[in-house]
């Protein structure tokens, strides 16, 4: 974050330099793809339960995210998301904070949930 308010880019829809405001979610996944310009897909897992059968299922859904110049992201790294006006017809949230894959230490259990 430290390179938005440093930066010397011209972003409008990037939430620390532009006019874009952030209100009502905030969400963290895994980057499923980067090859779109300035925007991200995020893969998001949550747990549904079945009330029938007293357990749960995996679920995923895809997200897709502004993402400002002053960050760098590949595949596989984590994000947090903020929501905001529609930017585009599917970008309704904007990064705010890249964590690079393998950073997170060597954590055992259920990766994700």
């Amino acid at each position: 974050m430290q390179a938005a308010w440093t930066g010397n880019y011209i972003d409008h829809k990037c939430p620390f330099t532009g006019n874009v405001s952030i209100r009502g979610r905030i969400l963290a996944g895994k980057v499923k793809s980067t090859k779109m310009n300035r925007t991200i897909v995020m893969r998001r897992d949550y747990l549904h339960y079945i009330k029938k059968y007293q357990r749960y299922e995996k679920r995923h859904t895809n997200i897709s995210a502004h993402i400002s110049p002053c960050f760098r992201c590949s595949e596989g790294d984590t994000v947090i998301i903020g929501q905001c006006r529609p930017l585009s017809k599917t970008v309704r949230f904007n990064v705010l904070r890249v964590i690079p894959a393998g950073s997170a230490g060597n954590k055992k259990g259920f990766s994700g949930f």
